[in-house]
């Protein structure tokens, strides 16, 4: 069986690092992909989310690092919450451009990627359970509802080449994304306990599998129970 080659975006983050950790303890081949240079000795590449011509060349680089790309995971860099009439057009459309916008760049990158080598692939994006809104969270939700929608659509534009596309919303798990529940003073889970980025990390590992097959197209909450919708 050939070895799974992952590109993880915001591999900067609490979520994105414990996904390419896990990514890499079960034997796949990783490059983590930020949003700022850094230095480090991984495999990694940087690109703006919000600016297509950098997210197409970091999937490229990255693609050859490895020799192909078999699936790409977008984590996002820090929400925006701030209450309605205090927060600015600037600072509500950065949030959207750098997940929303961003979470369209890579998928439209990646899966080109996978139609022209001819193997498919698996794209899951990760947004958050507050898409259904929230105090203080009106760039937080608008993104993340487009996320949900995007997934939706992504699975009928990319499905003829084999590339599935899901996405987890996240809430109730101890990241730098908990100021979201912290906002809208969410309650406890039902276990009584928040959740951790390394539970999310299985969670999204699993959606990665090919074998997967026909599961495409679905959002699936992780945020301890909490959520009573369907998406």
């Amino acid at each position: 069986m050939s070895v799974c080659r992952a590109l993880v975006t915001g591999a900067e983050t609490d979520l994105g690092a414990a996904v390419r950790a896990h990514l890499d303890n079960s034997g796949a081949r990783t490059v983590g992909a930020h949003s700022r240079p850094c230095t480090t000795t991984d495999p990694v590449v940087h690109a703006d989310p919000a600016d297509a011509r950098q997210v197409r060349a970091a999937v490229r680089q990255a693609t050859d690092v490895m020799g192909g790309l078999d699936v790409l995971v977008v984590a996002h860099p820090l929400p925006v919450v701030a209450p309605l009439q205090e927060q600015s057009m600037a600072e509500f459309w950065s949030h959207i451009d750098t997940t929303l916008s961003g979470s369209f760049y890579y998928a439209q990158a990646a899966a080109e990627v996978m139609r022209d080598a001819g193997t498919g692939g698996r794209i899951v994006l990760t947004t958050s359970k507050w898409h259904v809104g929230g105090r203080n969270l009106s760039a937080v939700a608008t993104a993340a509802g487009g996320i949900v929608a995007l997934t939706k659509t992504l699975t009928r534009d990319f499905g003829r080449f084999r590339v599935g596309v899901n996405a987890v919303a996240v809430g109730a798990v101890n990241s730098e994304w908990s100021v979201c529940d912290a906002a809208t003073d969410a309650p406890m889970p039902p276990g009584g306990a928040c959740g951790s980025v390394d539970q999310v990390a299985r969670v999204i590992a699993l959606l990665c599998r090919h074998r997967l097959g026909a599961a495409v197209g679905q959002i699936v909450n992780v945020d301890g129970g909490l959520s009573r919708n369907r998406v």
